[in-house]
């Protein structure tokens, strides 16, 4: 199946998700397409907002590829600038704790690319919060199991 430009499903961000992480735009490539084992989609940041708290997941892989415009990464380690051309690699499982934010006065748009395990656990590095899927149900609580609020 071909994908042309502009023809994805796209997803952006709700109000509540633009109030603490700002706005973004998705273009669900893989999911336009069809395909199940990753999903693959271009991201762009409004200048301010982030991609998402900063987590690391136990089961699936993740790769950015930036396109345009700058971004700031920050992981474990501390902050990385990406320009077009640079990427980044997450093993499943490092526990590695990362997230995308626009620091720049203009929008920045990356490719980004996920494996789509059937349980995952995502640990969120900054937060008291573990998002769980096992074989398609989902739970969300605290690091100790207990319910969020």
């Amino acid at each position: 199946m071909i994908v042309r430009k502009g023809s994805a499903r796209t997803d952006s961000a709700s109000e509540a998700q633009a109030a603490t992480l700002g706005h973004f735009h998705a273009e669900l490539l893989s999911d336009t397409g069809g395909l199940t084992q990753f999903g693959a989609f271009v991201e762009t940041l409004a200048p301010g907002a982030a991609s998402s708290d900063r987590h690391w997941h136990e089961a699936e892989d993740e790769f950015l590829y930036m396109l345009s415009g700058t971004a700031t990464v920050i992981e474990e380690d501390g902050e990385h600038l990406l320009a077009p051309g640079d990427a980044a690699c997450w093993p499943a499982g490092v526990p590695n704790g990362h997230h995308v934010v626009n620091r720049s006065d203009a929008p920045c748009a990356y490719l980004i690319v996920g494996t789509r395990a059937a349980s995952d656990r995502v640990h969120y590095s900054d937060i008291d919060k573990l998002y769980t899927r096992k074989n398609g149900t989902v739970t969300r609580t605290r690091r100790d199991g207990s319910p969020l609020d």
